[in-house]
């Protein structure tokens, strides 16, 4: 058997409108929402990451698949000064997820219908840090317990009382046992 030409049988994609830009734009959102979605993200969650999205794409004006990392570092060390780093940690979040379905499931259309090769400008340079992910939380130790809560000490019996000084202590349980019986 000898080998034969194959030629792609899917229609090229040209986007030379702005209408056609903006049409296939919107078709990419669409079909982000239903990977999401069919990925048993949250509906909340979603419209977050759609939210950031579309405000990126509207600070920008262009296309995002025409975004460098320069302009990320503009939008998040300009823009975005003022926001809560947990704030910009979740558009972030929300832009590597984009960006990642691009590329995995439009970089060759996107690339035979615009010429730009879909790369996310999110990288370990300009990044956000310093949301909630990265604040590490120490249990209280027993000196801060003592200070805090004295009333609920485990083991002082004589200091859990509620406000009228009986012992407080959950429904079904037993009188506390006195030291004298």
């Amino acid at each position: 058997m000898g080998l034969a030409a194959v030629r792609d049988i899917r229609p090229h994609l040209r986007l030379e409108t702005p209408d056609e830009v903006g049409a296939f734009e919107q078709d990419l959102l669409a079909e982000f929402v239903l990977a999401r979605s069919s990925a048993g993200i949250t509906d909340t969650t979603i419209s977050a990451d759609v939210a950031a999205v579309v405000g990126l794409r509207d600070w920008f004006g262009r296309p995002l698949w025409e975004m460098t990392a320069r302009d990320l570092d503009r939008f998040f060390g300009a823009d975005q000064k003022g926001l809560a780093a947990g704030t910009k940690v979740r558009k972030a979040a929300a832009f590597a997820v984009f960006f990642e379905f691009l590329e995995l499931r439009h970089r060759p259309d996107i690339h035979s219908a615009t010429g730009f090769v879909v790369e996310s400008p999110l990288d370990e340079v300009n990044r956000p840090r310093g949301g909630t992910s990265s604040r590490l939380r120490v249990p209280p130790g027993e000196r801060e317990i003592d200070r805090l809560c004295p009333q609920v000490r485990p083991g002082r019996p004589e200091l859990h009382r509620d406000a009228a000084g009986q012992p407080d202590r959950p429904a079904g349980v037993g009188a506390v046992p006195s030291d004298d019986g």
